[in-house]
């Protein structure tokens, strides 16, 4: 996978990645326990977690593919929405969505304000070499 960085444990990350786009989508469609107490922090969690799935994806592609990643992260949200909407303890609304793109937003502005690379740093931290045998700055 060519968009990829060329980081030693790519594949975890993506992985892990896409382990915590199925924990999104299982949040998402899970009954709710409770009425939700406050008003609105759905659409916070909505914007945390696609702020942190922008961030961590972010991380692993190359950052000429990360249009791709963000309009990714938003056909993945409808995409849950639409599944809240064939459900019949949960419906989709609009804000949801609209709380997804926040949180694209915001976590690309914190990826190109230095959180970009953070698997990268994690990496070097740890003192590996990638895959591609060159050294990562």
């Amino acid at each position: 996978m060519k968009r990829v960085l060329p980081l030693r444990y790519r594949w975890w990350w993506f992985g892990a990645g896409l382990g915590a786009l199925a924990l999104v989508l299982v949040l998402a469609l899970l009954p709710l326990a409770a009425p939700v107490a406050v008003q609105g922090i759905d659409k916070f969690m909505h914007f945390l977690a696609f702020t942190f799935l922008t961030i961590w994806f972010l991380g692993v592609f190359e950052a000429r593919y990360a249009w791709l990643v963000a309009a990714g992260l938003l056909a993945y949200g409808g995409v849950i929405e639409l599944l809240q909407s064939l459900t019949p303890f949960r419906f989709a609304e609009a804000n949801d969505v609209v709380s997804n793109l926040a949180g694209i937003g915001a976590g690309w502005l914190l990826s190109v304000a230095g959180l970009r690379h953070w698997c990268r740093r994690i990496e070097t931290m740890i003192g590996v070499v990638p895959q591609d045998g060159r050294r990562q700055p």
